[in-house]
């Protein structure tokens, strides 16, 4: 299921050249509950997810079990313990149903768990929603950087209370859809801002949010540009500048000349990287496994300096 025949700087390249235009700040807040609902896992993705975490590789090569009513009531039962009986029970019909009509397999015949099966449903449910897996991951990334920044401090600070709000709101729904829920635009609801605010954001974002981007696309194009074989990293060593800043800027040990943007654009090169190099579906290389490991332990540690109230702005 990884991207196929594409190297990381490639897919990072267009990933950044959508989010020039995906990421728009007289609409962003229209278009979050609609960005949420489509990046959410429907049942039926969740169930396909679920079968692969707990059955056992080889046996899943094999295909030595299939897939039953049981079963599917056995992860209904645990992923959806907060619905009573009587809706646990018709999540189970329509999930069992709709596995059949999906793989176009008669009722009366067994569905084998295996890979091919379980990889042959996401792929017709990516079919369905028009939109390849590719389009997913920006999306996400989409989201992520939006809520990453709308909710700095800086900008909610000016913003009025509705707004607040709803951005907070709209975080938690992120969470949950991280988690493998999925959502519904009506449940997360349409919020429109005042125009002061509007102003606020649009003012905000082409002072930090395009320059981060536009930024980030020029490291992009000047790495592609230069053939790096060596270290671990391989063509990601051009992102251990941003790491090690802001693990200086969390040991208190950053240039005097480390501004607040200079901050927020490393931040939002880490938010991207992370969200791209733990997407499913890329390709699992040596160096995107070594750079999860180097950034991860530096963002976390870095969201919960901010969590905790410590000063997040470098010195202006």
């Amino acid at each position: 299921m990884a991207w196929p025949s594409r190297n990381h700087l490639e897919n990072l390249e267009e990933i950044l050249v959508r989010l020039h235009w995906l990421i728009q700040p007289d609409t962003i807040l229209t278009e979050l509950p609609y960005d949420l609902d489509f990046i959410s896992k429907t049942d039926i993705e969740q169930f396909a997810d679920w079968c692969r975490s707990v059955t056992d590789k080889q046996e899943m090569e094999k295909g030595e079990y299939t897939v039953n009513k049981p079963l599917v009531k056995f992860f209904v039962e645990k992923v959806f313990p907060e619905l009573d009986a009587r809706l646990q029970k018709e999540k189970v019909v329509f999930i069992f149903k709709q596995l059949y009509q999906l793989l176009k397999v008669s009722i009366y015949e067994p569905i084998t768990l295996s890979n091919a099966n379980i990889d042959k449903i996401i792929d017709i449910l990516d079919n369905i929603q028009g939109e390849s897996y590719f389009d997913k991951t920006v999306r996400k990334i989409k989201v992520s950087v939006a809520l990453k920044w709308l909710q700095d401090d800086e900008l909610s600070e000016v913003l009025s209370k509705e707004t607040k709000d709803f951005i907070r709101r709209c975080g938690d729904f992120y969470g949950r859809a991280k988690r493998g829920e999925h959502l519904y635009v009506k449940d997360i609801g349409a919020y429109y801002p005042p125009p002061e605010d509007k102003t606020k954001i649009i003012e905000d974002f082409q002072r930090k949010v395009e320059l981060a981007l536009l930024e980030v696309s020029q490291e992009i194009k000047n790495a592609r540009a230069k053939v790096v074989t060596k270290g671990d990293l391989g063509s990601f060593s051009w992102i251990i500048k941003s790491i090690k800043r802001l693990e200086n800027f969390i040991d208190g040990k950053h240039d005097s000349d480390y501004d607040y943007i200079e901050q927020f654009k490393d931040t939002i090169f880490v938010v991207i990287i992370l969200n791209y190099i733990q997407d499913p579906y890329i390709k699992r290389t040596p160096e995107a496994k070594e750079l999860l490991k180097m950034a991860l332990p530096v963002y976390t540690t870095y969201k919960k300096m901010l969590g905790q109230g410590t000063k997040s702005r470098a010195s202006r």
